[in-house]
């Protein structure tokens, strides 16, 4: 009796640390890093023969990406789909075929089976391509079609189905055959989904009702748990007809955009709710460039405390989809300023960087330029912030082995850093350090004054 009560003590310690454990994933949730953005495995229909050729399903995989990099279901009816899709093989990096045994193959397997050549003819050809993204990415920015990053907003959904009359709020475990077709769509469309426990905390805050009656200050609380960048709510209900009917609100940035989908197929009406999901975020992240808009904006980062520091916030902001090129304009003590030019809005451009989690936001509305310039520094809070001097950056460079002219433009630019009168010119890539006058200085700083501020998180 007594070994029974120490064995139930300790696997009650186990069930809660990994409750715990879990507790600690869920709460650390940022934007997700979508990956395989750039690849593509088309199935080879054996019915088409030789008809199918490999043209064919180079095309085929390569509008497949285009849709999950652009964000954009509609892209081959876009005016500059078909240019693109001329230079589709010049962009692959590259390719194979993988043979898959078909969910009745694997059924029916035979362990004492060791004919590769009779395997092989019952299982499913695939075709499978990577594209190099760079390439992509030029591609579709030449053709003024949106890039939308890896980084993309995670999205938490809410299901619930009616059944006879009845509504339930139905979990992965429950219905994970609806929850394949969720995360297969979104697999296919580039998004992230999260799906959320349902256990005793959730099903107290959100209920059925909740969803079905939109009531969704209540969706958004139960939801802060996870830490989402936008919400999705989906009902789903079947018709005396038999069509099945599915309604969607998504609740993102403080608005609610709805939508409903029918479809005598109830797959066909779960993938293209998840369709609709990919489409609306990739607008609100993604805008195409319109003639006559201002495409350049001044950006300041501060608390930079070295060379690391520096290089992975250049990195970041090198990566970033709506980017089409930075330029260093200056470097002061513990801050940066870049000019960016950036492919969609500058809205677009904040949204997108709001979603990762290096650079926090800093509010300095209302006050002019001149007050600005005398005031910035008095307006850190020293018990947060300690100021740190780049000085080092270049002689960190150097003690590594690299000379002046083996450093790359970034790296040359920071050696400078220890000239307190400094401008950096780094237009068309090319970055050089130049020594500007007193005078000349004090009007480049007034003229630097950035539109958008930021901290590096550390």
């Amino acid at each position: 009796m007594k070994c029974k009560q120490i064995s139930n003590f300790y696997f009650f310690r186990q069930i809660t640390f990994i409750f715990f454990i879990s507790l600690l994933f869920v709460q650390s949730g940022v934007a997700a890093s979508v990956s395989n953005l750039y690849e593509s495995s088309i199935k080879v229909d054996s019915s088409k023969g030789e008809d199918q050729g490999e043209n064919q399903l180079i095309a085929e995989a390569f509008t497949h990406v285009l849709i999950k990099v652009s964000g954009r279901s509609d892209v081959a009816a876009l005016p500059g789909y078909r240019a693109i899709l001329k230079k589709a093989e010049s962009a692959i990096s590259q390719f194979r075929y993988d043979y898959k045994a078909s969910p009745s193959d694997e059924i029916n397997a035979d362990p004492q089976q060791n004919d590769l050549d009779n395997q092989e003819q019952e299982k499913e050809k695939w075709f499978w391509v990577r594209f190099n993204s760079q390439t992509v990415n030029d591609l579709l920015k030449q053709a003024q079609i949106p890039v939308w990053g890896k980084i993309r907003p995670e999205t938490l959904i809410w299901f619930s189905q009616e059944t006879r009359g009845k509504r339930y709020l139905k979990s992965q475990y429950d219905e994970p055959e609806i929850y394949a077709v969720f995360k297969q769509q979104a697999d296919q469309r580039g998004i992230s989904l999260i799906f959320p426990f349902l256990d005793l905390q959730d099903r107290s805050s959100v209920s059925v009702t909740d969803i079905w009656g939109n009531f969704n200050d209540a969706v958004l609380l139960a939801s802060r748990r996870y830490q989402a960048q936008s919400t999705l709510t989906a009902r789903l209900f079947r018709e005396r007809s038999g069509l099945w009917v599915s309604r969607w609100n998504l609740l993102m940035l403080g608005e609610v955009q709805s939508w409903e989908i029918r479809d005598e197929k109830l797959e066909r009406v779960l993938a293209s709710g998840i369709d609709k999901l990919a489409d609306k975020l990739s607008r609100q992240f993604t805008q195409v460039l319109s003639e006559g808009s201002d495409t350049a904006v001044l950006v300041q980062i501060n608390n930079i405390g070295g060379y690391k520091d520096f290089q992975a916030l250049d990195d970041y902001l090198r990566n970033l989809a709506t980017v089409m090129s930075i330029v260093l304009m200056q470097v002061e003590h513990d801050k940066v300023i870049y000019k960016i030019n950036y492919l969609s809005s500058k809205s677009s451009l904040i949204q997108e960087i709001r979603l990762g989690d290096l650079l926090n936001s800093v509010e300095r509305s209302g006050v002019d330029n001149e007050q600005y310039n005398n005031n910035i520094d008095n307006s850190i809070d020293n018990n947060t912030y300690q100021s740190v001097i780049l000085d080092d950056l270049g002689k960190n460079n150097s003690a590594q082995g690299k000379t002046t002219a083996q450093m790359n433009s970034r790296e040359k630019a920071l050696d400078s850093l220890d000239k307190p009168d400094s401008k950096i010119d780094t237009a068309n890539d090319a970055q050089t350090t130049q020594t500007v006058p007193p005078v000349e200085q004090e009007k480049i700083v007034e003229q630097l004054l950035p539109e958008l501020e930021y901290w590096l998180a550390r």
